[in-house]
């Protein structure tokens, strides 16, 4: 094996100088030659890692770095032929062709099949053409915008409108008692004309909702058939991106969901009934999934009230889910638990997480407003906004107390017995919602 590699830079050969019977004119000749062509050949590779470095986006990758390889290799020869001037190391520089040649053949047999999908890239005018049909695909979607703008200020307006003409109803209603009669008759046009408004509200939100998770639906469909039949053109950093598309989507259309239940809190009314909230505790917490290091809590007796279960349920599903997800102690803790007021029951969810700023205490209560900036498809912003809600119809309110570090209490109160609602004031209700 030694004689094997030692025959490489063997000398018993005459050096190829004595081809050109070291005549300096010529030798140099050759010397500069080959100098400048290697030369020339390693700087292109150079050029070729810059360009495909710089455009990520660029196909056949591969194709690039064999070429690179090769020209390499037949910069080698002639360096070679500048060593074989003096020293007569023919086998090396025999040995380099051969390297050579492997790799320009098998980058010769690589180029054939890709050509015809070189050939179906599309061309300049056809990504132009292209553009240009996006650029006008966005120019439509923005007009329809500005309409849709437009219209919902108008809704806006009017409901703003019928508002105040119910105000001044419900004043009249009260100085003048003796033509009851008459006023009823109007309240109840009005009522018509503001259930006729939460129909076109209510038809217009779930047209929007229509429109918008259809094209929506579309994108992540495409993402999928991308991610599926081009899996093998994409790399990681690509494929990453196609998924985080389709996170994208997914959390645009759990948007446009909560938008809409949100927006049917309070123009709904369901049957209220009485509610054993032990069992309403106890089947939300079945529902939600945690981990096994995280223990809930119902640190006494609820109570049972009257008010519509869907709603309450509501109430301690987001405000569970929300102290499960931010728990951030190998061993979390949430409690449930309730107090009696004179006219209230008073309930709280505490967790030992980490605890919220004095400064957000009142943002977060509000709609679209979290303080996580994760990626997290499930988290809209809206869930708290949908419990103070829920808690304001019930005559309630809804606070916080938290320590960074130590964890947070979530508090809210409810009436005892809901007063019966008078005519005008579930008019008012149904204009406000």
């Amino acid at each position: 094996m030694e004689e094997f590699f030692s025959s490489f830079i063997s000398e018993n050969f005459i050096p190829h100088g004595h081809c050109y019977l070291w005549q300096p004119g010529l030798v140099w000749l050759h010397v500069l030659s080959d100098c400048i062509i290697a030369f020339s050949y390693y700087s292109i590779p150079l050029t070729l890692i810059y360009f495909v470095r710089k455009r990520q986006d660029i196909p056949f990758k591969n194709i690039f770095f064999l070429f690179g390889a090769f020209i390499i290799s037949c910069g080698t020869t002639h360096v070679m032929e500048v060593v074989t001037l003096w020293h007569p190391y023919y086998w090396l520089a025999g040995a380099m062709k051969a390297v050579t040649a492997l790799i320009s053949f098998y980058t010769a047999l690589l180029l054939i099949p890709l050509i015809p999908q070189a050939l179906a890239l599309p061309s300049p005018a056809q990504l132009e053409a292209a553009n240009k049909a996006l650029q006008t695909e966005i120019a439509e979607r923005k007009l329809i915008e500005a309409e849709l703008r437009q219209y919902k200020e108008g809704l806006e307006e009017l409901v703003e409108q019928r508002t105040k003409e119910l105000a001044t109803v419900n004043q009249h209603l009260q100085q003048e008692i003796v033509q009851r009669q008459h006023s009823q008759e109007q309240m109840a046009e009005l009522l018509k004309e503001v259930e006729t408004t939460n129909r076109e509200l209510n038809d217009f939100a779930y047209i929007v909702s229509h429109d918008l998770k259809a094209p929506l639906r579309g994108i992540g469909l495409l993402a999928e058939w991308l991610l599926t039949d081009y899996a093998d053109k994409f790399d990681d950093d690509g494929k990453g991106l196609v998924n985080r598309l389709m996170s994208r989507v997914k959390k645009l259309q759990n948007l446009i969901d909560s938008i809409l239940e949100y927006s049917r809190i309070g123009r709904f009314q369901g049957e209220k009934i009485e509610v054993d909230l032990n069992n309403v505790v106890n089947d939300v917490i079945e529902l939600l999934k945690y981990n096994e290091n995280i223990e809930i809590e119902v640190a006494n007796n609820l109570p049972i009230v009257y008010c519509e279960k869907t709603k309450i349920s509501q109430v301690f599903q987001n405000l569970l889910s929300n102290a499960i997800k931010f728990l951030d102690k190998p061993q979390g803790k949430i409690t449930v638990a309730c107090s009696e007021l004179d006219d209230f029951w008073q309930f709280s969810i505490s967790d030992n997480g980490p605890g919220i700023e004095e400064q957000h205490f009142t943002r977060i209560f509000q709609i679209f407003q979290k303080l996580s900036n994760t990626d997290d498809t499930e988290s809209t912003g809206i869930g708290l906004s949908i419990v103070k809600k829920i808690v304001e119809i019930y005559g309630g309110e809804t606070w916080v107390e938290s320590e960074v570090g130590q964890g947070s209490t979530f508090y809210f109160k409810i009436k005892k017995e809901l007063p019966s609602q008078s005519s005008v004031t579930q008019l008012l209700n149904l204009g406000l919602a």
